[in-house]
């Protein structure tokens, strides 16, 4: 059985599979309150190449902190997608 603690950081944390990529986002304990968004993303399948991290950043929007982690979650996730459409674009 998880521990508080345990339940906290999962709960923090989100996977996104979003075509031939996979967003890690996080919600991380900053130091002087809140949260800051996290957010790595990478190129799981398709290129006919390795897997490879594409993006990655654990101070998106320059480290702003969020009262709540679900605001960084979904902060994070926004950047993910956005990270996505960008590398899409630019292969096109």
């Amino acid at each position: 059985m998880a521990t508080a603690a345990e339940k906290e950081l999962w709960m923090n944390l989100q996977e996104r599979e979003v075509g031939d990529f996979r967003i890690y986002a996080g919600a991380l304990d900053a130091a002087r309150g809140g949260y800051t968004a996290a957010v790595e993303v990478h190129r799981v399948r398709g290129a006919d190449q390795p897997p490879e991290v594409v993006f990655s950043s654990d101070r998106v929007s320059g480290g702003h902190r969020f009262e709540a982690p679900a605001a960084a979650l979904r902060h994070a996730l926004d950047i993910g997608h956005q990270a996505i459409r960008l590398r899409e674009a630019v292969a096109s």
